[in-house]
């Protein structure tokens, strides 16, 4: 995540009157709500303001200090518990370490388990009319934040574990091999879309939010410069099985993406989840000489529906154009590999058959050559038989 500048968080704190807590390495788990309350009053009256007649979503002055606030606290949070993480397992020994690991992926985890119900609960209010789409939206934001943070101090924890043998963390009740899955309750909040709303509601972006949950939670947000963060997530049923073919799958996922203003959307990598029961399809924005994009969907196995897809296009710079002549050359190089071995195997066939004929040949001729001395034996015989009778009739004419 794109950590908010000291700058603008102290801006944004004398702006609306408050100063920085004294003891921020005592923040507890509602430290994000209470560092946003000073900014609660301004947000309420802006957002008493607001309509919310269409998809669109109005970000104010009052939202954005108090998503400053609270992501800040937030990060101040993090660092610290990520800090005394850190001193836990320094010098420690191999026990001590894995049993840090095992609490620490038990705090990671409840965390994760937080942002999920939290996310739930944002959505139940949302879609009941307790609060705005504005105000939705800002949840979404913050929540996305803490679920970067979650997955910053996961991979910290995963570096330590590494250190950790095997039978040593399960002995503290860690599973090794969890620890190389993902974690999948923030899944909802940490896409695309929820990245470019909180880029937004931190004033760090400017464009257009559209946001519905009519058929799933849909964000876009589309920047001046003709940038645009899309993503889409959806309720699967328990069905895990896969019964959709491929091919079906991959043209349901090219319809999900949306047309972009110049260029086309390339397939470029495709993968069965078999344990996810699902497709997961990777696109690339080719042909568009001002931009550069990436998509991503994932199609059910079963029903063949689309239930999670992130989309985003930004303006190309140097960099970007730089890597698409690489991937354009690795493409190059790739398809003349594959030409390569398409015409290796095509001489090691016809090596091959050569080689059978001329083995063909040889045991035709050894055929040949056995028949003809066969042949030449049976003469011999023949011709000795006749010699010896020839003897024998002399010998009887003699005696008589």
């Amino acid at each position: 995540m794109k950590r908010t500048t000291i700058g603008f968080v102290l801006i944004a704190m004398l702006t609306i009157g408050m100063t920085i807590p004294g003891a921020a390495t005592s923040v507890t788990s509602d430290h994000s709500a209470a560092a946003s309350s000073g900014a609660a009053e301004i947000e309420g009256q802006e957002n008493a303001i607001q309509t919310d007649s269409d998809s669109s979503v109005d970000v104010t002055v009052g939202q954005q200090l108090s998503t400053v606030i609270g992501v800040s606290s937030d990060e101040v949070q993090t660092d610290f518990e990520n800090t005394a993480f850190e001193v836990s397992v320094e010098e420690a020994s191999e026990e001590e370490q894995a049993e840090a690991v095992a609490e620490r992926a038990e705090e990671l985890r409840e965390e994760a388990e937080d942002i999920r119900e939290e996310y739930e609960d944002a959505t139940e209010e949302y879609e009941e009319g307790d609060i705005s789409k504005s105000e939705y939206a800002q949840r979404l934001a913050t929540l996305n934040a803490r679920a970067t943070n979650i997955a910053d101090s996961y991979e910290q924890l995963q570096r330590r574990a590494a250190n950790v043998s095997a039978s040593e963390l399960r002995s503290s009740g860690v599973d090794p091999a969890t620890l190389d899955d993902p974690i999948d309750n923030v899944s909802s909040v940490s896409g695309t879309g929820a990245a470019a709303l909180l880029d937004r509601f931190t004033g760090e972006a400017e464009g257009e939010i559209e946001l519905e949950t009519a058929d799933g939670l849909s964000i876009e947000v589309t920047g001046e410069d003709g940038e645009r963060s899309r993503e889409l997530e959806r309720t699967r049923d328990d069905d895990r099985t896969i019964s959709v073919s491929q091919s079906t799958a991959l043209q349901t996922a090219r319809k999900a993406i949306a047309t972009p203003e110049t260029g086309d959307w390339q397939h470029v990598e495709s993968s069965v989840k078999d344990h996810e029961g699902a497709y997961e399809f990777e696109f690339a924005l080719r042909n568009a000489p001002d931009q550069t994009g990436e998509a991503e969907v994932r199609v059910d196995g079963s029903s063949g529906k689309v239930y999670k897809l992130e989309e985003e296009i930004e303006a190309r710079d140097g960099d970007d154009e730089d890597e698409d002549e690489r991937e354009d050359d690795d493409e190059r190089e790739d398809e003349d590999e594959r030409e390569d071995d398409d015409e290796r195997e095509d001489e090691d066939e016809e090596t091959e058959t050569e080689t059978e004929n001329e083995e063909t040949e040889t045991e035709t001729e050894n055929e040949e050559t056995e028949a003809e001395t066969e042949t030449e034996t049976e003469d011999e015989e023949t011709e000795a038989e006749t010699e010896t009778e020839t003897e024998d009739e002399e010998t009887e004419t003699e005696t008589d």
